[in-house]
């Protein structure tokens, strides 16, 4: 869901209001546009404010979700006004959020709220265009974050617990994700699960190597037991779903 947040004469924001629809949106990237001179490009100052990392869950209201985007007009000495455009994953810009003009210092913005569906996860980018007293564009910047879905590790083990030293030890678990706000986590199958080890009074972990996760979601994975310390299953994430690590389980070894 995004809400658009307008500015005032004064440049403070007013109240949001929910919009919806999409338009298709074509957009050159570079920074020089229309002919501007590399005097007039250097001489702008943009300014763009976007949550870097957002994590949906599970839940009718979520913080993560209450996060704002938001876009100063450029600032330059050729600069009459810029044009900024949200564009969602697919590349398009929802229409009644396309902001025909931003004066220079003032400030527009959405609110970014809890995608409802898969559809609604990825890469979400602000594209600011500046232009001057003519039309002509002098320049442009682009900012983005990710939205995601929340991931879990289950039933995360390794086993056998204690164990004889050069025995085997399994590392075992399930991965689960979002699949939406309504019906909650479903099985995350086959994806790449990092198993690391801490030893006893090191600091430092030690990547031990990768399995996969099964159409149920569940890993396995064995190892020799070498000596005491803690096991912990690392999910890297992908552009639609988060990063995820288990608890640490530690094993005697005997």
């Amino acid at each position: 869901m995004i809400v658009s947040v307008e500015p005032r004469q004064d440049g403070t924001p007013m109240p949001p209001r929910i919009v919806s629809g999409a338009l298709a949106l074509g957009l050159a990237a570079g920074v020089l546009a229309g002919g501007a001179t590399a005097a007039e490009a250097e001489s702008l100052q943009f300014h763009i404010k976007v949550p870097k990392h957002l994590s949906v869950g599970k839940g009718d209201y979520n913080k993560a979700c209450a996060m704002d985007v938001w876009v100063w007009g450029t600032e330059g000495s050729s600069v009459a006004y810029s044009k900024a455009y949200l564009i969602d994953p697919n590349g398009r810009a929802p229409s009644p959020l396309v902001y025909k003009k931003v004066l220079p210092g003032y400030q527009v913005g959405w609110g970014v709220g809890c995608p409802n569906q898969i559809d609604g996860l990825g890469k979400w980018r602000v594209r600011v265009i500046a232009y001057d007293r003519k039309g002509k564009a002098l320049g442009s910047r682009e900012d983005y974050w990710y939205e995601k879905y929340d991931t879990v590790v289950q039933s995360h083990n390794a086993a056998p617990e204690p164990v004889l030293r050069g025995r085997p030890i399994t590392v075992s678990g399930r991965l689960k994700r979002l699949n939406d706000l309504g019906t909650g986590y479903t099985a995350y199958p086959g994806k790449a699960i990092r198993v690391y080890f801490l030893p006893k009074g090191s600091t430092s972990w030690t990547y031990m190597g990768t399995t996969k996760t099964a159409r149920d979601g569940r890993y396995r994975k064995a190892f020799t037991a070498a000596r005491d310390g803690y096991w912990r299953a690392y999910f890297p994430g992908t552009s639609n779903f988060d990063r995820q690590k288990s608890p640490d389980d530690f094993v005697d070894v005997r």
